[in-house]
C-alpha cells in the first residue's frame, strides 16, 4: 500500500527480547511476589502478636483496677474509688477508666488528658473496652471498664515496621543477587553456543567448537553440535578437494598436466596488461610437433601420448621462474617468456627444446622414436599488442619454421 513501508527484518529482530532480559523479568516478578508475600506474612504475624500483647496488658490493667477499687465499692465511696484507680491513670496506653456499681450505675470515670497519637491503631487493637467484674465473697459488687489507646503501640509498630522493612530489603537484595547469578551461569554457556553457531553460519568457521560448559544438558547439546561440526568440516574438506580437483581439470591438460587453452588465454591477457603498465617486453613461442600424425599411425596412440609427454617435459625444463607453458591443442604448445631480457633469448630456448626432443624416446612397444618440432616466435609489443595478433604472428613464424624443416 502506498505510504507504508515494510519493517526491515533487522529491525524486527532487534526488537526481540534477549534470554537474559526475559530471565531478569521473570526473576524480578518472582522476587517481588516472594518479598510481598513475606512482608504480608510478617505484617499479619506482627499485628496478631501485638494484638495479643495489647489485650493481655489491658486485661492485667483491668484486674489490677478491680483489686484497687474493691474496698471502695463495698462502702460505696466514690472518692476512694478514684484513689483506687490512681495507679492505673499513670500507666501509659490507658485512655479511659470507668467503674460501675452492682446495678450498673457509674461510680466514677476518668479520661486521659493526652491525645491518642494513632486513632486508627486504637480502633484496630482496642475496638471495645476490657471489663472485669469486681467480686466480694463470690458476689458481684461492681465492674471496671478499661479503654486502651495507641500510645504504647506506636513505638512497637514503628520498630516492627523498620525491622520488617530491613528484613525485606535484605531478602530482596539476596534474591536478586542469586537470580542474577543464576542468569549469568545459564546465559553465559548459551552465549558460548550461540557464538559458535553464529561464526559457523556467517563465516563458515567449521573449525570452531563448543567448550565444556559445566552444565550436563548444555554439555550434551554442545557435544552434539561439535559432532555435527566435525561432520560438516569433513564434508567441507572433501568438497574443497573436489572443487580444487575440478578447477585443476578445467584449467589443465589431463595427459601432460600442463595448463590448457583456457588457462593460457587468461594468462596471456594478464601478461599483456602487466607488460603495458610496466613498459616491458615478453616473447611467445608457438611449438608444434612435426609429422606427429605419422607417429600415431605407425606406433599407435599410446606411443603418441608418450611422445607428447616427453615433449611437454622438455618444454617445462626450459622454463624460468616467471615463464609459462601450456598445451593448447593436440600437438601444439605455447611458451610465454616473461620478461624478455638479455638472459632470455627466444631462439636459444627454441634450439634447446629442439635438441631435447631430438633425443630417442622409448615407446611402450619397445621401439624408439626421435621427434622434431617447429617453433615460431612473436614478441610483445613488436609483433602485436593483442592476444590475437601475437598468436597469429607466432603461428605464422611456426609455419615458416616448419617449411624450412621440410626443405631440409
Amino acid at each position: 500500500m502506498t505510504g507504508q513501508s515494510p519493517t526491515p527484518a533487522v529491525e524486527r529482530i532487534g526488537t526481540r527480547t534477549t534470554l537474559q532480559k526475559l530471565l531478569s523479568r521473570f526473576h524480578f516478578g518472582i522476587t517481588l511476589f516472594a518479598v510481598a508475600l513475606s512482608g504480608l506474612t510478617i505484617l499479619l504475624a506482627g499485628v496478631t502478636a501485638l494484638r495479643g500483647y495489647a489485650d493481655r496488658n489491658m486485661e492485667l490493667a483491668a484486674q489490677l483496677g478491680a483489686y484497687g477499687v474493691e474496698p471502695a465499692l463495698v462502702f460505696n465511696d466514690p472518692q476512694a474509688v478514684r484513689e483506687g484507680l490512681e495507679p492505673l491513670t499513670r500507666i501509659p496506653g490507658i485512655a479511659r477508666l470507668r467503674v460501675l456499681n452492682d446495678v450498673g450505675r457509674p461510680v466514677t470515670e476518668w479520661t486521659s488528658p493526652v491525645a491518642d497519637p494513632a486513632p486508627i491503631l486504637t480502633r484496630i487493637f482496642f475496638p471495645r473496652p476490657f471489663a472485669v467484674t469486681v467480686q466480694r465473697n463470690g458476689s458481684a459488687i461492681g465492674k471496671i471498664e478499661v479503654w486502651g489507646d495507641s500510645s504504647t503501640l506506636v513505638d512497637y509498630v514503628r520498630l516492627g515496621l523498620l525491622a520488617g522493612l530491613g528484613c525485606l530489603l535484605i531478602t530482596a537484595f539476596g534474591t536478586i543477587f542469586l537470580a542474577r547469578r543464576f542468569e549469568y551461569e545459564l546465559v553465559k554457556p548459551l552465549n558460548e553456543i550461540a557464538t559458535v553457531a553464529h561464526d559457523v553460519r556467517l563465516h563458515r568457521r567449521f573449525d570452531k567448537r563448543v567448550k565444556p560448559l559445566g552444565i550436563a544438558e548444555l554439555d550434551r547439546l554442545g557435544g552434539d553440535i561439535n559432532s555435527l561440526l566435525d561432520e560438516l568440516q569433513g564434508w567441507q574438506g572433501h568438497m574443497e578437494s573436489e572443487r580444487a580437483m575440478l578447477a585443476h581439470r578445467a584449467s589443465h591438460d589431463t595427459l601432460t598436466a600442463m595448463p590448457n587453452r583456457a588457462a593460457f588465454d587468461e594468462q596471456l591477457t594478464q601478461r599483456i596488461e602487466m607488460a603495458e603498465s610496466r613498459g616491458e617486453r615478453f616473447a611467445l613461442l608457438f611449438i608444434d610437433a612435426d609429422n606427429f600424425k605419422a607417429a600415431n599411425d605407425n606406433f599407435g596412440h599410446a606411443a603418441g601420448d608418450t611422445v607428447l609427454v616427453a615433449l611437454s617435459t622438455c618444454i617445462q625444463d626450459t622454463l624460468r621462474k616467471g615463464d609459462f607453458a601450456a598445451r593448447i591443442g593436440g600437438d601444439e604448445f605455447i611458451v610465454i617468456i616473461d620478461p624478455l631480457d638479455s638472459e632470455a633469448v627466444p631462439d636459444e630456448l627454441a634450439n634447446h627444446i629442439r635438441s631435447c626432443v631430438s633425443q630417442p624416446i622409448a615407446l611402450p612397444g619397445g621401439e624408439t622414436y626421435r621427434a622434431a618440432v617447429s617453433v615460431g616466435v612473436a614478441v610483445f609489443p613488436d609483433d602485436g599488442t593483442s592476444p590475437t595478433a601475437l598468436l597469429t604472428a607466432a603461428d605464422a613464424a611456426m609455419y615458416a619454421d616448419k617449411l624450412t624443416n621440410r626443405s631440409r
